[in-house]
């Protein structure tokens, strides 16, 4: 005897969820100052590691960290994809046209990376190890969409 197969069904669903948190007093500070253009890390004072996006505490030490230090809006893609599914814009709330790019990007000043967006405009130009820079908005606000994505520099 074989049991019977239950019978799927579909719900479609349209669900608005809007999150607000505190980000903490080192991603205020770092905000602050994507605001005005600058970009800094936080560095830790046992191993020399300097996080960015920052965090209160070394992730290798578990000590506390205050020591800023500035970062360069240029680096270099460790890793990188190119995404073939279109999903909704946080900022504009629109769907982002694909193909985009992601990519792993180590800024100039800091040991760890940054998730965002890639110029994809010409994805044969991107490569592990490539240096990129940053693409800012005209008029900033202090979010990380300040920075509208990296693009490939010679």
């Amino acid at each position: 005897m074989t049991a019977a197969k239950p019978e799927l069904v579909s719900v479609t669903l349209d669900l608005d969820m809007t999150w607000r948190y505190a980000s903490g007093d080192p991603m205020d500070r770092f905000l602050n100052g994507v605001a005005k253009g600058r970009l800094e890390a936080l560095r830790c004072p046992e191993c020399d590691t300097r996080y960015l996006p920052p965090r209160p505490f070394c992730g290798r030490c578990n000590v506390a960290m205050d020591e800023w230090g500035p970062v360069s809006d240029t680096g270099t893609l460790i890793a990188w994809t190119v995404v073939h599914l279109s999903i909704i814009d946080g900022r504009t709330g629109e769907p982002r046209p694909s193909p985009y790019g992601m990519g792993l990007v180590q800024l100039d000043g800091a040991d760890t990376t940054l998730n965002h967006y890639l110029d994809t405009a010409d994805p044969d130009r991107l490569s592990i190890g490539a240096r990129v820079k940053a693409v800012w908005r005209d008029e900033l606000r202090g979010a990380m969409d300040d920075i509208i994505h990296f693009e490939v520099v010679p």
